[in-house]
């Protein structure tokens, strides 16, 4: 069986269709955050309502669950006016049933796959992650027989201890480790290993280009793409 693991789309439709375009798979696990950034939430949410109907499972991430509640965000400095700025933008496309899958998906899961322990989280619990990063990382192929998946941080990595993995597959859409080639993971037969693929960056930027947010913060958003990097 071919798992295919995607996390933090941020409404970048042109890096997801990379993804989709090189792998095929079995199954899908999405780990949190197709919304905010990218200019096509309406196009990621629904490829993940529409990847419901099969083998999927989901969890919200903070900004799914804001979106979805019309909660605020306030991480402070520049990254705060542009994530309200790009939230508010694509709160007025999405219909209400796309909100409503936002609200549905639950916060964490814990499912067996394919002979495997899968615990599903955007983020770690701050009481465990001490714990999760025990383990030596790596982007090595792994095998393990349970594996704790995780996104948030837009950096992948693998941490192994024991027969546990801790997989990050990165970020899809708003990669943040100096490499702006979309990230994601894939578990084959039992391995483990990410993946990076080159996506048309420039049919992102037209797209927020063409979009009604501001321009210093579309030139931002433009600059996190090219770059790989997020907002100083």
């Amino acid at each position: 069986m071919k798992i295919l693991i995607m996390s933090d789309i941020h409404a970048n439709w042109y890096a997801t269709e990379a993804v989709l375009a090189r792998e095929s798979y079995d199954a899908l696990i999405f780990l949190g955050d197709v919304v905010d950034f990218g200019p096509d939430p309406r196009k990621c949410i629904d490829f993940l309502m529409e990847s419901a109907r099969m083998r999927f499972w989901g969890v919200r991430g903070e900004h799914d669950h804001a979106m979805a509640f019309g909660i605020g965000a306030s991480p402070g400095g520049e990254m705060e006016r542009i994530l309200n700025v790009s939230r508010e933008w694509g709160e007025g496309l999405l219909s209400s049933g796309e909100v409503g899958f936002l609200r549905r998906l639950p916060l964490e899961e814990r499912i067996s796959l394919d002979g495997m322990d899968f615990e599903l989280a955007h983020r770690p619990d701050p009481e465990t992650l001490p714990i999760l990063e025990r383990g030596e990382e790596t982007t090595d192929p792994v095998s393990c027989r349970k594996f704790i998946l995780v996104g948030h941080s837009h950096k992948p990595y693998i941490r192994s201890f024991g027969d546990t993995a801790v997989l990050n597959p990165g970020s899809v859409g708003q990669p943040r480790d100096n490499d702006p080639r979309a990230s994601y993971a894939v578990i084959e037969d039992g391995e483990a290993s990410i993946r990076r693929v080159k996506y048309d960056i420039e049919k992102t930027v037209k797209g927020l280009e063409r979009s009604r947010m501001p321009y210093e913060v579309k030139g931002r958003l433009i600059s996190m793409l090219l770059s790989g990097a997020a907002a100083g």
